[in-house]
């Protein structure tokens, strides 16, 4: 009868441990508004559509939008205290004209403020002989880079090609494949990549166009 008791205690005990386990936290739903707006702003605006890049020797390329999706969905994920809270997701993608370079740019928002708050930056060089990619991601709530392979840095004003752009991400890599492979690279708010530097130090920038930062964000 006592071994009866004290194993029916353990089982007691284990079954409190694990319905204790499993309650979730409540989300903090201000907070995880607040994140999502935020973040939702270094979307890139659908006014910004190909653009001309030119390197220091004057050649000129295009800076091809060659996809451009978003989509949200509001029951993504259920807290035990009956908050419901969804996600959203923005891709872009660019080629360019002249190099042999596709870049990707995905932004992301959940309901968790540590993990799923970012934007991951994909960069292939097509001109290998086996396509090349290499990615890193920037996290909006640690304001981190998630991974090693790169340093990345929030630049609160930048001016390229004699415009000046607010809240820049630069993210520079460690390593590289070839001379011609993106070594640095920069992302504007609501503008998208705006420059990029090359391993051999070539540099291309956005030049001036009408859809100038000063009227965009106004």
């Amino acid at each position: 009868m006592k071994n009866l008791r004290f194993l029916n205690s353990i089982l007691l005990l284990f079954l409190l441990f694990i319905s204790t386990a499993c309650v979730k936290e409540c989300l903090d739903i201000p907070k995880l508004d607040e994140y999502t707006q935020n973040v939702k702003e270094w979307v890139v605006d659908n006014t910004i559509g190909n653009q001309t890049i030119s390197d220091e020797n004057g050649i000129s390329q295009t800076l091809i939008v060659s996809s451009i999706d978003s989509v949200s969905h509001d029951d993504i994920t259920e807290d035990d205290c009956g908050n419901i809270y969804g996600c959203f997701d923005f891709s872009i993608q660019y080629k360019t004209s002249l190099s042999p370079l596709h870049f990707m740019i995905d932004i992301h928002t959940s309901s968790s403020l540590e993990d799923d708050f970012y934007l991951k930056l994909l960069i292939t060089n097509t001109n290998q002989a086996s396509e090349e990619h290499k990615s890193t991601t920037y996290n909006f709530y640690t304001k981190k880079s998630v991974e090693n392979n790169a340093t990345i840095n929030y630049i609160e004003q930048m001016d390229v090609s004699n415009r000046t752009y607010h809240d820049v991400l630069e993210f520079i890599f460690n390593d590289t494949f070839s001379g011609n492979d993106v070594k640095t690279l920069y992302y504007a708010k609501r503008y998208g990549i705006i420059k990029f530097i090359k391993a051999n130090g070539n540099t291309f920038e956005l030049e001036s166009n009408k859809n100038s930062a000063k009227k965009l964000s106004l």
